[in-house]
């Protein structure tokens, strides 16, 4: 998953982590192909004790809830014995040691990677954006060695982990399939109190038509009730950087790709046209004024996939206002929307280091194996979560539920079944051209252009910064761009 709201620094136990000790990082710098080669590590850790490095408490909550594949009349699940803070007890015994820290700004992976090299991890989560710079690293296990069965998850979310020799390094319970939410009272405002689902979603079909729906909720729009298609520049952002023609970092230079040049090129369009809510750095992702237009009946659409419904569309429901039409219950409608794409993801792996206590080696194998494979697990987090989890069979088996209260995949949020949408969006999802610094390239063009949108500078002095901002998160001297700037 990608997101930072609840990505905040718990841990005191993460003090030793942050000692270098002068030995090789994970990170490359230069050859995309290099990996570390230090052997003789030795494991750290606490006996009993699982270390697990994450950026939130995504995983953390799940495994608490449903760990076992069944809920005890106490919220927890079934392998889970009680959760005291930053630790959970298993049944087993063993204990599981939480350590968070942000996603952004690369904090989570310059942690991370310290505490590798002091080998003191014994799991840690992966994102979509940097997925591959651990997948060939030193600190992954290969999966056949526990015994996990990939055969029901998605192709997409296993190829993602499989490194070089054809090993799957990692699990992920979340595929991560995207789509549009509109909000029904702005469709109203904009179409008449008549229009129908069917009628908005084709509306929102193809880009085209995205377009030509913006400019009606624009010319609908007035001083004393303004109407927008988008919140902020950011929202529709993963539609172009999930879809990239080629991979941006080929081992001694970045190339950014065409697509994050149109992402510009449109931002700038809808920006200039008065299309979108806001432009300043309130309203970037995650922001104060971004979270804020989700409580209000003034933007058209969200950009959504199932952990941002769950972590962010759910979260503004309990703020917003109690009438009909809000960002809450039936004025919510999922639609597929005129592209294909997924936002984020996350996978489990865990060091060689962990498989050297016999007992943590078991729990960590368990947890892998039930939170990314087992069917009734999965089943558990979705109907709870609204996340759509990484089992083909569980998830056709939802997709076909009526759309009715009470039932199995059955949705107050939108009054829809949203699963048969995520089925078909996952199906075209592709991590292929995936590289190793896509989040600080993701993380840092979002940020550059920004007063380009405003009109405050040009885009080429906008692509000047920005240049200057991913040579010094990453070491790499040479970035060039496929596309230009209209």
């Amino acid at each position: 998953m990608k997101k930072t709201i609840s990505g905040v620094l718990l841990a005191l136990t993460a003090v030793f982590a942050l000692v270098a000790c002068g030995k090789k990082k994970t990170t490359q710098s230069g050859d995309d192909t290099k990996e570390t080669t230090k052997k003789d590590r030795k494991r750290k850790g606490v006996k009993s004790q699982i270390n697990f490095y994450c950026w939130n408490d995504e995983f953390k909550t799940r495994l608490n809830a449903y760990y076992g594949g069944e809920q005890k009349e106490d919220g927890l699940g079934k392998n889970v014995k009680s959760v005291n803070g930053s630790v959970t007890v298993l049944e087993s015994g063993t204990k599981i040691q939480w350590t968070m820290y942000t996603n952004e700004g690369s904090v989570y992976q310059d942690n991370l990677d310290m505490a590798l090299e002091n080998d003191m991890v014994d799991m840690y989560v992966l994102e979509a954006d940097y997925a591959t710079k651990y997948v060939k690293s030193e600190f992954v296990i290969d999966m056949s060695t526990i015994g996990l069965d990939t055969s029901k998850q998605y192709k997409y979310t296993v190829d993602v982990v499989t490194n070089a020799a054809g090993k799957v390094v990692g699990s992920s319970w979340q595929p991560t399939p995207g789509a549009i939410v509109y909000n029904e009272a702005v469709a109203k405002a904009a179409f008449g109190d008549t229009v129908t689902y069917d009628q908005m979603a084709d509306k929102l079909s193809t880009f085209d038509k995205f377009k030509t729906t913006a400019a009606a909720v624009k010319e609908a729009s007035t001083e004393a009730a303004p109407l927008y298609t988008l919140i902020g520049p950011d929202c529709w952002f993963r539609t172009y950087a999930n879809n990239l023609s080629a991979k941006m970092y080929d081992g001694s230079k970045i190339t950014v790709d065409s697509k994050l040049i149109d992402w510009v090129n449109d931002t700038k369009e809808f920006q200039t046209k008065g299309y979108i809510q806001g432009v300043t750095a309130d309203y970037a992702l995650w922001q104060g004024k971004w979270a804020g237009a989700m409580a209000e009946d003034k933007a058209l659409c969200v950009f959504t996939c199932p952990w941002f419904t769950d972590f962010c569309l759910t979260g503004n429901r309990a703020k917003g206002k109690d009438t009909d039409g809000n960002w809450k219950d039936a004025g919510m409608k999922i639609v597929a929307g005129y592209s294909s794409w997924f936002w984020g993801g996350t996978w489990l792996t865990a060091t060689p280091v962990s498989q050297q206590e016999d007992t943590i080696k078991t729990d960590i194998a368990n947890i892998i194996k039930d939170m990314t494979t087992n069917k009734a697990t999965l089943l558990l987090i979705s109907k709870g979560t609204l996340d759509f989890t990484n089992n083909v069979d569980a998830m056709t088996e939802l997709a076909a539920v009526e759309a009715a209260p009470g039932k199995a995949g059955y949705s107050t949020f939108f009054a829809q079944n949203p699963y048969g949408i995520y089925a078909e969006a996952v199906k075209k999802a592709d991590l292929s051209k995936a590289s190793d610094y896509d989040q600080q390239i993701s993380e840092k063009i979002q940020g550059a252009f920004r007063p380009y949108f405003q009109g405050a500078k040009t885009a080429e002095a906008c692509w000047d910064q920005f240049v200057k901002d991913v040579q010094d998160a990453t070491s790499v001297k040479t970035i060039e761009k496929n596309g230009t700037f209209k």
